[in-house]
């Protein structure tokens, strides 16, 4: 038997139908009691129930207990209230009218039946730098709000962007323009500016003109063209339509007594010459012709001043001592400097009909019918100038680019190269020099103006003729001789220019082909070799000869010494025994006179003389005693006897 499928039987007693019903009742009275228990909205401060009944929606704000209808009431809803701080606003719109209002804090916001509240924003707080720019969304139209305050903006409008303000200190300005009128004006500071919307800066703020005392400024209205000047000190503000003239702010031509200005209206036309010492204000119609400050010309001993008149096409030279300015119609042309010409000197002057003349430093050159202008030292005239030629430069002549002006008169050195081939077909390049002179000024103008190059291409053509016609040995060896001929033997070509050629020397030469060149080189090595060494011959002969005729003189000398010595020695020899002999007869006749000695020994010798050689003997003995010599006596001069005794 299956224990867990056994389900035991309860007998239940049938219920009544009265009872029933009175259950069913309290079930359905417990029902609608905890229903309406729950409609019952207890509503606070801040809250507020929205009752949507059968044909309209009401708000019960709190503090309150609200119990709706359940026959007239469809829904129902509690919502907090809004909350505004003192900074925040909220747009409230009402869905019935259309309508959108503006709360602003500090608030506590209860909305109405048909209102929705929009997000809540924070007021927007202005410094005294700040200011938005507000839109009417309705109206299009827009305004500024400038600060220090809060704003809130109304229900229709819209903050679209914080500007910033133009802040003008006292030397500053702005250009503004009305874009609804037009109108232009100039706002000058101090002081902030908040532009309406309608308005618009033209250009940024800028500083005003500050003008000391000796500047000032030309502004120019672009509507009507009038020019103002304002002059220092102030501080200027330009019109809405005036331009600076002049770049801005100018200073007065302050003038030195030594300078002047030219100074042109330009409504007129007329000119005026503005002379230092001054200070000199332009109007609005005047300009400075030419440079701001011109300097007068010093005219004196040096210098003088060629002057143009502009009225009459005239050119004057005014040398007379001064400083000079010009007069309004005159205009400098230059300053010419004096021309000063040295002994060797000469220049080519040329006047207003073409004409030449010719000056000269050497007063003895100069035509003395020429009147003013032909002495060595003048000025260049009005209408003259002075003549440059243009002369060859280099070793061959190839640059014509030398321009002289001052012609040297005396002879000069000038240098050449060229090219040519002798006979035998050996190409040569020439090196040398002229030595020549211009001796007929006049002469080398009317026929040539490259007196240099003239001269060289003239010696080459020569030089070519003649080096054709010799061999390379034949050159090398009369080189000199040719170069002579070349310069002679033409003679006509150079006086009729007026050169004079002293010279033509060559100073060196080389084949021009590398090859043949060694050749020569190696020649002329040896030729040198062998002439170094016949002079090294030449010199060490001359140094032997030299040297035995030194000795030959020396000899001579030495003989000529030895002579006079030996004459030396017999005159003094001769003095000194004339001397003793005189001393010995003086010793021996005062001897003899005194009669002191003995009368004459056995022999017959003279007692005197015996003791004068005495004497004699024994000064030799003290003189020997004074040396190291040693003396040796024999026995008859001592003597000395032997005695044996024995």
């Amino acid at each position: 038997m299956n224990l867990s499928s056994y389900v035991p039987t309860v007998a239940m007693p049938r219920p009544s139908y009265p009872l029933i019903l009175i259950t069913a009742t309290g079930v359905l009275a417990a029902w609608l009691g905890s229903k309406a228990l729950r409609r019952i909205q207890y509503v606070g401060k801040n809250e507020q129930v929205l009752v949507k009944r059968l044909t309209e929606k009401v708000v019960v704000n709190g503090p309150t207990v609200f119990f709706p209808n359940p026959l007239t009431t469809l829904s129902y809803s509690k919502r907090k209230a809004i909350n505004l701080s003192a900074l925040q606003y909220v747009k409230v719109d009402d869905s019935q009218t259309g309508e959108t209002r503006v709360v602003a804090g500090p608030a506590l916001v209860f909305l109405g039946p048909y209102e929705a509240a929009q997000e809540v924003c924070d007021k927007t707080v202005l410094g005294a730098n700040d200011a938005v720019r507000v839109t009417n969304r309705t109206s299009g139209e827009e305004r500024i709000v400038s600060g220090p305050a809060t704003f809130v903006p109304g229900p229709l409008e819209s903050v679209s962007r914080v500007i910033e303000p133009i802040t003008l200190t006292k030397k500053e300005y702005v250009k503004l323009q009305d874009k609804l009128s037009g109108r232009v004006w100039i706002e000058c500071g101090p002081g902030q500016l908040f532009l309406q919307p309608h308005v618009v800066a033209v250009t940024p703020k800028a500083a005003a003109y500050s003008l000391q005392s000796h500047q000032y400024i030309r502004l120019q209205d672009t509507l009507t063209g009038v020019v103002r000047v304002e002059r220092g000190e102030q501080l200027v503000f330009p019109g809405p339509f005036e331009v600076a003239l002049d770049g801005g702010v100018a200073a007065c031509v302050d003038l030195q007594a030594w300078e002047y200005c030219v100074v042109q209206d330009r409504t007129s036309g007329k000119i005026r010459v503005e002379r230092g010492e001054k200070l000199v204000w332009l109007s609005g119609s005047e300009r400075v012709v030419g440079r701001e400050k011109e300097q007068a010309v010093k005219v004196d001993s040096e210098n003088a001043v060629l002057v143009l008149n502009q009225k009459t096409g005239l050119q004057t030279l005014v040398e007379a001592p001064q400083l000079f300015f010009p007069s309004e119609d005159e205009v400098v042309v230059e300053v010419r400097k004096r021309i000063k010409l040295a002994d060797n000197e000469a220049v080519i002057l040329k006047d207003a009909e073409g004409k030449y003349h010719y000056r000269y430093g050497d007063p003895a050159k100069n035509d003395q019918g020429a009147g003013e202008g032909a002495a060595r030292s003048f000025f260049l005239p009005p209408y003259w100038e002075l003549v440059s030629l243009m002369w060859s430069r280099g070793r061959r002549r190839e640059h014509r680019d030398l321009r002289i002006t001052t012609f040297d008169m005396r002879a000069q050195y000038m240098s050449f190269e060229f090219n040519c081939r002798t006979s035998d077909n050996v190409e040569m390049i020439l090196e040398g020099t002229f030595f020549w002179e211009v001796v007929d000024l006049p002469a080398m103008m009317r026929y040539t103006g490259d007196a240099p190059g003239d001269v060289c291409a003239h010696a080459r053509s020569c030089f070519i003729q003649l080096v054709s016609k010799v061999t390379l040995q034949t050159f090398m060896d009369t080189f000199n001789d040719i170069a002579r001929a070349a310069h002679s033997n033409d003679d006509n070509f150079y006086s009729q220019r007026g050169i004079k050629i002293h010279s033509l020397e060559v100073t060196r030469y080389q084949c021009a082909d590398a090859s043949t060149s060694a050749i020569l080189e190696a020649i002329i090595q040896e030729t040198t070799n062998r002439m170094n060494r016949l002079s090294c011959q030449e010199s060490e002969n001359e140094v032997a000869l030299a040297k035995l005729r030194g000795m030959v003189e020396q000899e001579r000398a030495t003989g000529e010494v030895l002579d006079i010595q030996h004459q030396h020695a017999q005159a003094t020899a001769r003095a000194e025994g004339a001397a003793e002999a005189e001393r010995c007869v003086a010793f021996l006749d005062a001897l003899r006179r005194s009669g002191v000695l003995p009368a004459g020994g056995r022999d017959g010798r003279d007692t005197a003389e015996e003791f004068w050689k005495l004497l004699r003997k024994n000064e030799a003995l003290t003189a020997v005693a004074q040396g190291s010599a040693h003396v040796y006596f024999t026995p008859q001069d001592a003597h000395l006897t032997i005695e044996n005794r024995s």
